[in-house]
């Protein structure tokens, strides 16, 4: 059995919606979160539970870079995104996809909004940023 460490894993976005995709400049950590709304009703059958379409987030937290890569998105980058609420295009997928076992292939792509972003700052650390972005429409899971 293999493990796949967390700096293997990057997030790939493309600022202007399509499939141009740059890595997230200095990641440090990342979330992705997929949810689902239910609604319940309690009949005489027993509980009724419906399920809506799901939803991905993805939280991230980075580090700034002075002279990221063209190859990068920076803060810059996602901060017009949010300020011009752009859709965007996100993807994480698994970073061993070709020949990863069953059961280890991971892959999420998807259309979202940045829907948070926080720079932070300190006298004796890196200036880092955070931040959320949330899905709209379809969201594929095949690689």
């Amino acid at each position: 059995m293999g493990q796949i460490l967390g700096s293997a894993q990057n997030i790939d976005i493309d600022v202007s919606g399509g499939s141009s995709y740059k890595t997230l400049v200095c990641l440090a950590s990342s979330s992705v979160n997929t949810t689902l709304d239910t609604a319940s009703d309690q009949t005489n059958c027993g509980t009724l539970t419906s399920v809506g379409e799901p939803a991905v987030s993805v939280d991230f937290d980075a580090v700034c870079e002075t002279a990221p890569t063209v190859s990068q998105i920076s803060y810059e980058d996602l901060l017009a995104a949010s300020i011009n609420k752009t859709l965007i295009s996100i993807r994480v997928q698994n970073p061993t996809v070709t020949g990863a076992s069953v059961g280890t292939v991971y892959y999420h792509a998807f259309s979202g909004y940045v829907t948070s972003l926080t720079l932070t700052q300190a006298t004796a650390d890196f200036i880092k940023f955070s931040g959320s972005i949330s899905s709209t429409g379809t969201i594929d899971i095949t690689v």
